[in-house]
């Protein structure tokens, strides 16, 4: 700015500079003319500068500029809640970490879910984590990720659901026999489970796949109500009143699956009625439903011949199934002299006949019970004509006065 000496207007000396808002000004104090007024364009001071000095600003301002690429708030939250579940879901890989961080990063920026409520993404994490489980084959369910969470199911699943159409991932379901184990350690049963009874569970689950009963359903519900039915097999003299209300306060989250279990009991009630009924040395107008569980080593131990007689099952592999499943049906004990050592317990076996001396022998004691019968006759009639008139006698005693 070029300073002038002399008013224009009164030719007053008295000038003054003014700095009006950061803007220099050239005032006459007698008459309050202003002779120039300032600017940024011709301020000296800001001439014309280098391109690499007018591009060097402070890291806060460039950051919150978008001079660099900037990651809000919720998303480094997201990615920190991330790891935290997959620490409590014990994922140790820090391959499968970084690829669930990644699926958050192409979940996170979908419009789709930009819009969504704050319910829906505070799941999202919880849904990359069993996505990148599940395509490494993990037995982890859906149910399970829901108890972490703490949220509803119908939440989880619809941000499930836009996940994978949107990002074009395919997920498979796990088999229900896989995950029994994982279920079982899940719900912290009171008691434990031997090896033939854990295979009897998986017997039930697997017998359900195969009627289509888990077509659909939740298999923790249908696994649990397995684990009852074996059970109170086991001991039904002793268990046979225990409800399944009070089976299911044992469980850790047992209220909560407790209408599912009842259903799923009785759909395994009903079709194991079905089956028994294939039996032939069982009386069904002797069976319900509160003693079928009896009859539930049978039922999984001829579990194919059952099905093909009852629904018709025609998918065999080979002819020499075939033949097995036309095969009659034995009953639990043989009436044969001889057994096969396979069919008999070692704690039993020293009960029944094995070897051919030993039929002949006991043929020979029952010829000679029957020649002494026939011989004394008269001595066998005497003798239980004394018994009753012992028992006359002391009849005779009491009712005395």
């Amino acid at each position: 700015m070029s300073s002038a000496s002399v008013c224009t207007q009164c030719g007053s000396n008295n000038i003054q500079l003014d700095p009006h808002f950061c803007l220099e000004q050239q005032i006459c104090t007698d008459c309050g003319f202003v002779l120039e007024e300032g600017s940024f364009q011709n301020d000296p001071t800001r001439a014309f500068q280098s391109q690499q000095s007018q591009i060097a600003l402070p890291l806060k301002y460039r950051q919150h500029n978008n001079f660099r690429e900037h990651v809000s708030k919720a998303r480094r939250d997201g990615a920190l809640r991330v790891e935290e579940i997959s620490a409590m879901l014990r994922v140790t890989s820090d391959v499968m970490v970084e690829e669930a961080k990644t699926l958050f990063t192409q979940a996170f920026n979908l419009k789709v879910l930009n819009k969504a409520k704050r319910e829906k993404k505070r799941v999202l994490p919880g849904c990359v984590v069993y996505i990148v489980c599940r395509q490494h084959d993990w037995p982890i369910l859906l149910s399970d990720m829901w108890d972490l969470l703490q949220c509803r199911d119908s939440v989880f699943y619809s941000v499930y659901k836009v996940i994978l159409a949107e990002l074009d991932i395919t997920i498979t379901v796990p088999e229900i026999e896989t995950v029994v184990p994982s279920v079982i350690q899940k719900c912290g049963f009171t008691f434990d489970l031997s090896d033939e009874q854990m295979k009897a569970v998986t017997q039930i689950v697997c017998l359900a796949k195969n009627t289509w009963i888990t077509c659909g359903r939740r298999y923790d519900p249908i696994i649990i109500a397995s684990v009852f039915l074996v059970w109170k097999a086991e001991d039904y003299a002793k268990r046979k009143k225990t409800s399944i209300p009070k089976f299911c306060r044992q469980i850790k989250f047992g209220t909560q699956v407790l209408p599912m279990v009842r259903s799923r009991v009785q759909e395994f009630e009903g079709l194991f009625l079905k089956l028994v009924s294939e039996i032939p040395w069982v009386e069904t107008g002797q069976i319900d439903k509160k003693n079928i569980v009896c009859y539930l080593s049978d039922i999984l131990r001829y579990e194919k011949t059952l099905l093909a007689g009852k629904y018709g099952d025609s998918d065999l592999e080979s002819d020499d199934e075939e033949r097995e499943l036309q095969e009659k049906i034995l009953p639990p004990m043989s009436y044969s002299t001889e057994l096969d050592e396979n069919d008999i317990p070692d704690s039993e076996l020293h009960k029944y006949i094995r070897s051919t001396k030993e039929v002949m022998m006991v043929e020979d004691a029952q010829k000679s019970a029957q020649e002494y019968e026939e011989e004394n006759p008269l001595k066998r009639k005497d003798s239980s004509s004394s018994r009753k008139t012992r028992k006359r006698k002391i009849s005779d005693v009491e009712n005395t006065p």
